[in-house]
């Protein structure tokens, strides 16, 4: 019934997965699977260069309505509702009073740039402090918003005399569960945490020296905890839930944690825009380079593990350029049908730095390369060789993290919209010679990672192997090409990279 709190007397989760531009309540089973869910869109503005903004209110509200949705239908159905885990994106910053529980200033996503030009100085100053003391290659996100924010005269009065709090979009919503004004839980999961760029993960405390620096009040901040730990009771009457709330997590690591990855050497590879790649690098803290980060990737009862984190900067993309861009694929469904009738000696390969480089070979300055072409060359060719490159990207950056972890990698664990390709994972199997796991959820593999986390805290799993357990079976591709072929065709693509290196421009006049 609406309006009727449900009290834990079951075995399920309640799991809220906010994204960028949505959020949704997802409710998992004790059988681990995803009983029911219900998303809703978020807005986004750009006003100005560099600004994307978002409504705290409006998150908050969207979030209380699909809890509310979800918890009415399990009611309906007899299912109690054990906890309410959470999972977020990371680095996107809110502002609000403390007193009254108001925004004071629009949401800075993760996506926002506005701050970087004014700061680039201090970021120069602080480049090297801060990849040493936080894990991160540069400060980018969190510190900059809130010292963007605070130019603001008043905002700065308000902040250095306690009357503001700031936090990421996690932080936020479970202290307005818990009663916001009237006695809120402030507190963020390691996972966010070593994320934003504020703190300092070997001494395990908000990194007061660069907080001072970009002008942050550190009291303004929450206090870290577990993401197993205590994070208060919902009382959120609207949405008709009173639960213990556990299980809060970044959205990155939990989606790690979701694939099953928790011993050191699993990777999980989320395949979108660009690919997103996180390596468990075990207990300990990894001295990175390469353009990758190192970030606590969860602290449970069961210890703490580090993740090294990268992406790469075409992926799906380059699917849609040789749709939209090049006309060589008439749909992007079709990828793995048009590769299939490619040559496969034709020895087309494309590099598809379009945006440049990203990790591991962090080179703004590469360009786009495609080599091989003759006479004989077709389409399919074309597209053989660009998803081949997409996974060569990927192989690369992989490889790195084994090499930086001193961890040798066992299994690639894939999800994301271009992981529906099979043609691009077993090119992905071939080129890094282990399994490439495809989830079988691909949806809800994020939430399902907090809903785990949440499920052992509160004994709906007597621990990590039972929880595990219960996930699906998805695909497995194992490598089928011989280490000859492999070694010949991962030459050509270090070769080829070689050449879109430093590439310069020339301007026309």
């Amino acid at each position: 019934m609406p309006g009727r709190p449900i009290i834990a007397t079951s075995t399920s989760i309640l799991v809220l997965d906010e994204g960028t531009t949505s959020t949704r309540a997802v409710l998992f089973g004790s059988d681990g699977r995803a009983l029911d869910s219900e998303a809703r869109p978020l807005s986004i503005e750009t006003k100005v260069s560099g600004a994307v903004e978002q409504d705290a209110t409006e998150i908050y509200e969207r979030s209380v309505d699909v809890l509310r949705t979800v918890a009415e239908r399990a009611a309906a159905g007899g299912q109690g509702i054990t906890a309410l885990a959470m999972t977020a994106q990371r680095t996107t910053t809110v502002l609000w009073d403390r007193t009254t529980g108001e925004p004071v200033a629009p949401v800075y996503s993760w996506q926002d740039t506005r701050a970087i030009p004014m700061l680039d100085d201090l970021r120069e100053q602080w480049a090297q402090a801060v990849t040493r003391t936080t894990g991160l290659q540069y400060a980018s996100g969190s510190p900059f918003h809130l010292a963007w924010m605070l130019r603001d005269p008043e905002l700065r009065r308000r902040a250095e005399a306690g009357e503001l709090l700031a936090g990421t979009i996690e932080t936020w919503l479970v202290w307005k569960f818990t009663g916001g004004p009237d006695g809120g839980v402030f507190r963020t999961p390691w996972s966010c945490a070593g994320s934003s760029g504020l703190y300092d993960s070997a001494r395990d405390r908000w990194y007061e020296e660069f907080l001072s620096a970009v002008g942050v009040p550190v009291a303004m901040l929450p206090e870290v905890t577990a993401e197993d730990g205590d994070y208060g009771m919902a009382r959120v009457a609207s949405a008709g839930v009173e639960l213990p709330i556990t299980g809060v997590v970044g959205d990155q690591q939990s989606a790690l944690y979701g694939h099953g990855g928790l011993a050191p050497g699993a990777v999980k590879c989320t395949h979108g825009t660009g690919s997103f790649v996180d390596f468990n690098a075990g207990p300990h803290n990894v001295a990175t380079g390469y353009g990758l980060d190192c970030r606590t990737g969860w602290q449970t009862r069961a210890g703490r593990s580090y993740v090294l984190e990268g992406g790469t900067s075409v992926s799906g993309s380059g699917i849609d350029w040789l749709v939209e861009g090049l006309g060589v694929l008439e749909r992007a469904d079709l990828v793995d049908a048009t590769y299939r009738a490619a040559d496969r000696e034709s020895g087309v390969l494309c590099v598809p730095a379009l945006a440049g480089f990203a990790a591991p070979h962090w080179d703004g300055q590469a360009r786009g390369l495609l080599v091989g072409l003759n006479r004989g060359t077709t389409k399919a060719d074309v597209v053989r060789g660009t998803v081949d490159g997409i996974a060569h990207t990927v192989t690369d950056l992989v490889e790195t993290m084994g090499r930086l972890a001193g961890v040798p990698v066992t299994t690639l664990l894939v999800d994301g919209g271009l992981s529906r390709s099979d043609t691009l994972l077993q090119a992905q199997a071939d080129f890094l010679q282990v399994p490439v796991v495809r989830a079988a959820d691909p949806e809800f593999v994020t939430a399902r990672g907090a809903a785990l986390i949440a499920g052992i805290a509160t004994g709906v799993w007597d621990g990590e192997e039972s929880a595990l357990a219960t996930a699906a079976e998805g695909r497995t591709f194992e490598p089928m090409m011989a280490e000859t072929e492999r070694r010949i065709r991962r030459g050509a693509w270090q070769d080829a990279v070689d050449r879109t290196l430093g590439w310069h421009t020339p301007a026309y006049r």
